[in-house]
């Protein structure tokens, strides 16, 4: 059986590559880029003064509209989200509507550099071979931290490393900031094991996700493989796995979003988890409920 993958939108940041796009829709408000000087030049502010904000909202409704080819027509050219976009395999879902007025955005470097976005989580694997110099050291760059208030955007934030392109600000690259606690075993809920194997057959430890470059010393992270059962003893419209101290998610659909079913069975995720300690969350989604079915913790001590 053919089974899609879904890119999911959670919050403002990405630790996954996958939440971080932005759409060139019009804007209602002002310009249409044949803007006149003003008629006193000395007094007048600079014709093109970016409007970083207004760039990360026209993403954030671009994210809900899930329209990736939107997305990917402001992407920079040399960034590897153009991949992820544009690629007929993934399709993209939004997994609620977040409150754009709690948008909040503050420039945190403003004449920034290849090294700066070198820096970003994330950034060291996925650029291990890429020349970054060649790609966008002509170009601005500006980082510029955003969050979102609310629980429709479970509060994360993000920093989204801009970079022009020709004569326009195009996103290059996007980390969740980190906000791990200092042990990560304080955040821990009781563990609920699903014994009837209802859902979650086995959780696999410290698996090889993620390839890194031949001859690479790029720490490629910790990952837990979780396989569902083969024989389900219950239908859900989604099946939802997550890390929640690293902030890892996928999710399962059924074939036809619109009816419960077990479309999601005998397969596996990986999520990433955090090295000193995490757990692995499956929630079982029907309907409005949500009801979790596993959680297991990960502890590296033993």
């Amino acid at each position: 059986m053919e089974r899609r993958t879904y890119l999911v939108t959670a919050g403002i940041g990405t630790s996954s590559l996958l939440a971080g796009c932005l759409s060139d829709g019009p804007s209602d408000d002002e310009s249409d880029g044949d803007d006149e000087p003003e008629p006193d030049g000395d007094e007048s502010e600079p014709e093109s003064e970016p409007d970083h904000e207004q760039v990360i909202e026209t993403y954030l409704e671009a994210a809900q509209a899930e329209d990736p080819d939107a997305m990917a027509a402001v992407v920079h050219s040399a960034s590897p989200l153009q991949g992820i976009l544009t690629d007929p395999e993934w399709e993209f879902e939004s997994s609620g509507s977040a409150d754009l007025d709690a948008l909040e955005t503050e420039v945190v470097t403003a004449d920034g550099s290849v090294a700066d976005v070198r820096e970003l989580e994330g950034a060291e694997f996925w650029f291990a071979e890429s020349d970054l110099e060649a790609e966008i050291d002509d170009a601005e760059i500006v980082l510029v931290r955003a969050e979102l208030d609310g629980e429709a955007s479970t509060g994360q934030t993000g920093v989204y490393a801009l970079a022009t392109e020709g004569d326009e600000w195009k996103i290059f690259w996007i980390e969740s900031e980190d906000d791990t606690p200092e042990d990560p075993e304080e955040a821990f809920e009781p563990e609920i094991i699903d014994t009837d194997d209802d859902v979650v057959e086995r959780i696999e430890w410290g698996v090889d996700a993620v390839n890194a470059p031949e001859g690479s010393a790029v720490d490629t992270g910790y990952y837990a493989r979780v396989h569902l059962t083969d024989e389900p003893g219950r239908k859900a419209d989604l099946i939802r796995i997550e890390s929640t101290i690293a902030d890892s998610k996928f999710e399962f659909y059924g074939e036809d979003k619109t009816e419960p079913s077990t479309s999601w069975a005998g397969t596996w995720a990986n999520v990433r988890l955090n090295a000193d300690g995490d757990q692995i969350v499956v929630t079982a989604v029907r309907g409005d409920t949500e009801t979790v079915v596993h959680r297991e913790h990960y502890e590296p001590s033993d």
